[in-house]
């Protein structure tokens, strides 16, 4: 069995099924991450060595020495991630940079080739596959989606699918206009609102983020306050997720300059129909019209049209729920993650 080891700048809630995922396979599995969300994140599995922004070579050098990992998925964490580069280089272990670029962005031989003589990672691994399937791919890349499972859940935590009114989850920092919670309200309140739906708007409220715009977030609750349909919920931790998963037909992501964007595909596990952003990378999982939705957000009303018949029409929740479940047992589950990670290990 092999020795993963993942440098993160902090251990996101995709990681836990990632790193469950191979130690149940019988991996050694080993994180360093540059920062630690206290509360927010699952350590049940893995317990992270936090080793800041910028630790000493000589201690990451000792470090890496010790643990002799078999792969090395170094994730861009300022001086951690520098350092962890050139001390696994000058120990000849094998390195592979992880990002967010979709597969069909292209690096030229030349770029890789550069990269190489820097001592930086030539190969990467993306969870983000673009969403043009017919595009050329990038030779030195390798996909690799987040896993996602359902968790266990109490007795009646699921909704009804065909139970009015519709239930839809939004989930994105409470202080980012990028998030687009502002222009879901507007869509819902123009199918109905309360007459036909119920928002919940998830999300960490936190101002210590870029673009945060403390306006934003004292609109919508004042559109919570207003409405007694939409609730809100600051700060959940991700143990605290899989019940408003299951509790939910509709996860709805509007965000825009959403490197990847796991909500959605974290509730598509528990059947929760994943509307997602053409903005966001994980649109790329889902197959239009039959597992999910895709909306262009630049496009007016575009959002209303994609949720009205989800909201209308039972069968189609249904449908696409199971459909939504199915992915996430197959091409997204836990098992299929541990066979692209071999698979990455016996390219070597």
């Amino acid at each position: 069995m092999a020795h993963v080891l993942f440098v993160v700048p902090r251990f996101h809630t995709n990681l836990f099924f990632a790193t469950r995922a191979l130690i149940d396979a019988g991996h050694r599995v080993t994180v360093l991450a540059a920062s630690e969300s206290v509360g927010m994140e699952d350590h049940s599995i893995v317990e992270p060595q936090v080793l800041g922004d910028s630790p000493g070579r000589a201690e990451v050098a000792g470090l890496l020495r010790s643990a002799a990992p078999d792969l090395i998925l170094l994730r861009n964490s300022g001086g951690l991630s520098r350092q962890v580069a050139r001390a696994g280089r000058d120990l000849q272990l094998r390195v592979v940079g992880y990002d967010l670029r979709p597969m069909t962005q292209v690096r030229s031989l030349r770029k890789r080739v550069s990269l190489w003589m820097q001592g930086r990672p030539w190969q990467r691994v993306t969870p983000v596959p673009g969403l043009d399937a017919d595009a050329p791919r990038d030779g030195g890349a390798f996909y690799l989606p987040w896993p996602t499972a359902a968790l266990p859940l109490p007795a009646g935590a699921e909704r009804d699918p065909a139970s009015t009114p519709v239930r839809i989850l939004c989930v994105g920092k409470l202080a980012q206009v990028r998030k687009n919670q502002h222009l879901l309200i507007a869509a819902l309140k123009s199918l109905g609102g309360g007459a036909r739906v119920r928002l919940t708007l998830v999300g960490s409220t936190s101002h210590d983020i870029s673009g945060a715009d403390s306006d934003h977030e004292a609109a919508l609750r004042a559109e919570a306050a207003a409405c007694d349909w939409i609730d809100i919920l600051g700060n959940v931790p991700f143990a605290g997720m899989a019940q408003l998963y299951a509790a939910h037909h509709i996860c709805v992501l509007p965000s825009v300059g959403e490197p990847l964007g796991i909500a959605p595909v974290e509730g598509m596990a528990y059947g929760t129909v994943p509307v997602i952003s053409t903005d966001s990378g994980s649109a790329g999982y889902v197959t239009e019209g039959r597992d999910g939705l895709r909306v262009e957000m630049g496009r007016s009303g575009a959002l209303e049209a994609a949720l009205e018949p989800l909201v209308s029409s039972p069968e189609l929740r249904m449908r696409m729920s199971g459909a939504a479940r199915r992915t996430a047992a197959t091409e997204l589950s836990p098992a299929r993650f541990v066979q692209r990670i071999e698979a990455l290990l016996a390219l070597g």
